[in-house]
């Protein structure tokens, strides 16, 4: 019940903010600004985009062969694409879950460890995309972002400092937290205290490989190159909708459009990611049918190729047992 509340609440915030970003639109003008689309720069986008996703799946890589030094880099590359793909078709983060979940054998990982590196993943990538928003804020015209916004972007920026801190400092601390909290009286003799405790040495030693100042720039330096081929990408799709003006206008739009994305909503983001989008280009004196224009194409290219991929490694033979359905699952038990 309370996943189904969940999910419901998320299709309301998704519907009312569909409703501001499209609510009022000419969409005969919209049919204009696409049908005078240079395809060139679309290319071009779409294969940053695939050249971001690619730099993502060698963070992840790095992560997990610092603690499997035998695993290959093909080995991450479906369950990322398939995690992408059931993220932007399922509610509640499922393909995380798939992730972490779905493919230990193959990643040659517990859970936790896995969960580790998606931890590390989205502090790294809210780090840069909070660089990236206050770095563009500065060329914005004082009132065009809500102030509101503004101000979580601003505490988002401090927890991820902090949750870098507590990446850096935290691995010896849980290991011995966790050990102090099995071993009293109420835990230790509980029949799954030895897997809990197993589980928390796991996620901190996920943790520590950010105490390696090189692992850290290494890892930070791949944050930084796949958001700047993804900014790429919004700035190919205003090249090609003839946006104009200000060059830091896309990539503002680009952290706008994503830090919205943390607001719960549907799969996929719908209309959450559309309407910050849109500010974020209008915010810099783009007119608001080609800012439109351009958070829809920017969607379409963010969602469609990547779920297009997932889906085809879904219907691949090894799919997760957590992803089939549940008549073939009893027929296959």
């Amino acid at each position: 019940m309370r996943s189904h509340l969940r999910a419901v609440a998320g299709l309301c915030i998704a519907a009312a903010f569909l409703w501001l970003a499209f609510g009022r639109v000419d969409w005969s003008s919209i049919g204009t600004v696409l049908s005078q689309a240079t395809p060139g720069p679309l290319v071009l986008g779409i294969l940053a985009l695939a050249a971001g996703f690619f730099v993502r799946i060698v963070r992840w890589w790095t992560m997990l062969r610092a603690l499997e030094p035998t695993l290959s880099l093909r080995s991450c590359v479906r369950p990322f694409l398939l995690s992408l793909a059931v993220n932007n078709t399922m509610p509640l983060r499922a393909g995380d879950v798939v992730r972490a979940v779905g493919f230990r054998d193959a990643l040659r990982s517990p859970a936790m460890r896995v969960v580790g590196t998606l931890l590390i993943e989205r502090v790294l990538d809210l780090f840069v995309l909070v660089a990236i928003f206050f770095v563009g804020l500065l060329a914005v015209p004082s009132g065009m972002i809500p102030h509101a916004f503004v101000t979580t972007a601003a505490v988002l920026g401090g927890v991820a400092l902090i949750a870098v801190l507590v990446l850096v400092l935290s691995p010896g601390v849980l290991r011995v937290g966790a050990d102090r909290v099995t071993a009293s009286r109420v835990l230790a003799h509980r029949s799954w205290t030895p897997r809990v405790r197993e589980s928390a040495h796991r996620l901190a030693d996920t943790f520590a490989l950010v105490r390696s100042p090189t692992r850290a720039l290494q890892l930070l330096s791949l944050s930084v190159l796949a958001w700047l081929l993804e900014g790429t990408m919004y700035a190919c799709v205003a090249w090609a909708l003839h946006v104009g003006g200000s060059p830091v206008a896309p990539w503002f739009a680009a952290a706008t459009g994503t830090l919205a994305t943390l607001i719960p909503s549907s799969p996929g983001y719908v209309g959450t990611f559309d309407y910050f989008a849109i500010l974020g280009l209008t915010a810099f004196g783009a007119h608001r049918v080609t800012a439109t224009a351009f958070a829809m194409v920017v969607h379409v290219v963010l969602w469609l190729p990547v779920t297009i991929v997932g889906a085809a490694f879904m219907v691949k033979p090894g799919t997760p047992r957590i992803l089939r359905r549940p008549e073939r699952q009893r027929v296959n038990a």
